[in-house]
């Protein structure tokens, strides 16, 4: 997979992702499995633009937790509070096809809302410091 190489890109789509997970459950058809799938791709495509940031090569994956290791292959210290969302990877696959679907309660949804709001905002701070490079 060829990766986007402008990492505020990958921030728009993260911000993207998360614009629609907090949408909520607008009616019944909605489900809070896709709406937790949108959070885990924002935090998702936010690690990916950290990756990117830092030139950091990663292959197609949905595993926050093996985005995670790269960075600290790479001697990055990620702080425990953004590491701890790596439970979001649950929500990539599982959450998303009959039979394989997740029980969410709306505490659940809310919980990955406020994670995926931390990592981006913990992404954004790394990349907009230095964004005059793009």
């Amino acid at each position: 997979m060829k990766n986007e190489v402008n990492p505020i890109i990958w921030l728009e789509y993260a911000e993207s992702d998360l614009a629609l997970a907090k949408t909520g459950k607008t009616s019944k058809k909605i489900k809070y499995s896709t709406l937790c799938f949108h959070s885990q791709q924002a935090v998702e495509k936010a690690v990916k633009a950290v990756l990117v940031f830092y030139r950091i090569d990663f292959p197609k994956t949905h595993h926050i937790d093996f985005l995670f290791k790269l960075l600290k292959q790479e001697n990055f210290n990620v702080p425990e509070i953004i590491f701890e969302t790596k439970y979001l990877s649950k929500f990539s696959v599982g959450s998303r096809y009959p039979g394989e679907e997740l029980e969410i309660e709306r505490k659940e949804y809310l919980e990955t809302i406020k994670s995926a709001t931390v990592v981006l905002k913990w992404a954004k701070a790394i990349i907009n410091k230095s964004n005059k490079l793009f």
